[in-house]
This record gives C-alpha cells, structure tokens and sequence, in this order.
C-alpha cells in the first residue's frame, strides 16, 4: 500500500480502523546530534562513542524522545488536527540506531464528539525500522475539527488576502 500519511481528515469523515502509513527517513548522526544540542541531552548512551560501545547495544543509540518527535513529521498533521490532546502508555520496545530508516502508522482506534465543532481521534501510533520491527508504541489523543465545512472555513479564513 502507498503512504497515506496525511491525517487531515474531518473526524466524522474518519474511520475507525483506516491505518495512515508514513514514507521512511533515515536518522543520520547530525539528527542525534542536533538533539543533543536542542534538549541537552548529552546522555552518554546518545553522545559517547566509547562508553556506548561497552553497552548491552554496542553502539550508540538516538534518543527515544527525537524519535518520537519524527513520528510527528512523518505522520503529518493538517489543520484538522487543532491540537495534541495526550499521549498515553508510550513504550520504547527497540533501540534505533544511527542509520536506521524510521516509518511510522497511526491506525484510527476511536473517536469521541467534544461539541458541535470539535471531537477527539484517538490512534494507536507504532514507529517500524527496514526490518520491521516496532521500535516504538503509543496512543495519542488529538482534538479535531469534527465537520467538513468547519476546516474549509478555517483554512479560508486563515489565507492572506490578496490585493490585485
């Protein structure tokens, strides 16, 4: 199946089931490093070369939380999606290494209706590396816009307007 990895989809249009699938992206040395300098998380199983050769990996290891943050990228999010609502039971299941090739899915598992306006998509997100292995588990709860009509009326409100 192609990525669909565009989760734009007005709540009440989405589907309970329908898994959005992501391309890859290989996690290079300057992303864990870029990390390091953003987070401070010079932690040594990230940073050190010598030290993490002596762990039970071998090797040094990215930061669990970066990915988790590439998840986000590739799994875009449109302006249906208004905001992160929660993120529930994350589990770091494999260590991904420098040069691994991330993919992520997010599979609808629920929605809820908040309002007349707004719901919440709940989706069971999993990050795979080129073998296939799920290197990272979690729920995540967004708030969503729940109409059609409502997202094209913010996105025409939110475009400049032109003068001719």
């Amino acid at each position: 199946m192609l990525p669909d990895n565009r989760i734009n989809t007005p709540l009440d249009e989405l589907e309970v089931g329908h898994v959005f699938r992501s391309p890859g992206r290989t996690v290079t040395e300057t992303d864990v490093v870029n990390f390091c300098m953003l987070t401070g998380n010079w932690i040594e199983i990230h940073s050190n070369v010598e030290y993490s050769a002596k762990t039970r990996w071998g090797e040094r290891i990215v930061q669990g939380q970066l990915t988790f943050s590439l998840i986000s990228g590739l799994l875009q999010f449109g302006p249906a999606i208004q905001a992160n609502y929660g993120v529930d039971k994350m589990r770091f299941l494999h260590p991904v290494k420098i040069g691994d090739t991330i993919y992520a899915t997010a599979e609808v598992t629920a929605k809820k209706d908040k309002d007349d306006t707004f719901g919440v998509g709940s989706f069971l997100i999993k990050a795979y590396n080129q073998n296939g292995d799920v290197l990272q588990r979690s729920e995540w709860s967004l708030l969503m816009l729940r109409k059609r009509k409502d997202l094209e009326e913010l996105i025409l409100k939110a475009l400049p307007k032109f003068k001719e």
